[in-house]
C-alpha cells in the first residue's frame, strides 16, 4: 500500500473541493455515498440524532452520488486517503477520533487569538471543528447554520448538473437541516483554539 503525503496544504485545499461536490451533512459520516445501507447503520448507532425527519431526507438522495460529512469526519476523510466505501484501506484505528478525544491529545494547539496563518490548522470549539483555509476563513461541516449559509452543492459546477438535483430538492427538510459544508470567517465564529492534526505535516 503507498505511503499517503498528508499535508497542512493538502487539507485546506481538500476542504475547498469538498465544498465543490455533491454533499450534505451526515452525523458520524468520513465521506462516504449516502445511501440506505450507511444510513440503516447510522441510525441504529445513533437513534437520538437520526429523527425520522433527519433520515428521511438524507434518505431521498440515496444512491444519488451524494457523499456526507460531519465536522470532524471531512479531516478524517482527507487523512485516510479521501476515504469512502470504495476506498477504505488507510483508514486505521487509532487515527480515528472524534472531537473530545482529537483534543485530549498531546498536540501542538493554542488559543484561537493566537492562531498563525498556516491554511490547514484545525479550529476547535467543545464538539465542533472546522478547517483554516487562510485569509481568516474556514470551512466547517455544520447543519446548525441558517439556511442562506449553504451553497447547493450543484451551483459551484456552474451548470445544475449534480446527480439527483431533484431528489435534493425534494427532501422532506428545510436546507438548515440537512447542512453541509460551509465557508464561515474565523472572528464570526465561537472558536477555542487552534491545533496541528495528528499525521499531517505542518
Amino acid at each position: 500500500m503507498a505511503q499517503l503525503q498528508r499535508t497542512a496544504e493538502g487539507l485546506a485545499e481538500y476542504a475547498k473541493r469538498c465544498l465543490c461536490i455533491p454533499h450534505v451533512y451526515v452525523w458520524d459520516a468520513n465521506g462516504e455515498y449516502i445511501t440506505h445501507a450507511l444510513l440503516d447503520a447510522l441510525s441504529k448507532k445513533y437513534p437520538d440524532w437520526y429523527t425520522p425527519q433527519r433520515l428521511a431526507a438524507r434518505r431521498a438522495l440515496a444512491g444519488c452520488g451524494v457523499r456526507g460529512w460531519d465536522c470532524i469526519g471531512l479531516i478524517k476523510s482527507y487523512v485516510w486517503g479521501d476515504y469512502h466505501q470504495g476506498n477504505t484501506q488507510y483508514y486505521t484505528e487509532e487515527s480515528d477520533f472524534c472531537t473530545r478525544t482529537l483534543i485530549q491529545q498531546q498536540l501542538v494547539k493554542g488559543d484561537i487569538g493566537t492562531l498563525p496563518e498556516t491554511p490547514g490548522l484545525v479550529l476547535f470549539k467543545p464538539g465542533h471543528v472546522g478547517v483554516y483555509i487562510g485569509g481568516g476563513k474556514a470551512i466547517e461541516s455544520t447543519y446548525t447554520m441558517p439556511a442562506s449559509a449553504y451553497t447547493r452543492c450543484w451551483e459551484h459546477m456552474g451548470d445544475g448538473s449534480a446527480p439527483c438535483c431533484s431528489a435534493y430538492d425534494s427532501a422532506p427538510d428545510e436546507p438548515s437541516r440537512l447542512g453541509g459544508l460551509v465557508e464561515t470567517a474565523v472572528s464570526e465564529r465561537p472558536w477555542t483554539h487552534w491545533l496541528q492534526y495528528p499525521g499531517i505535516d505542518y
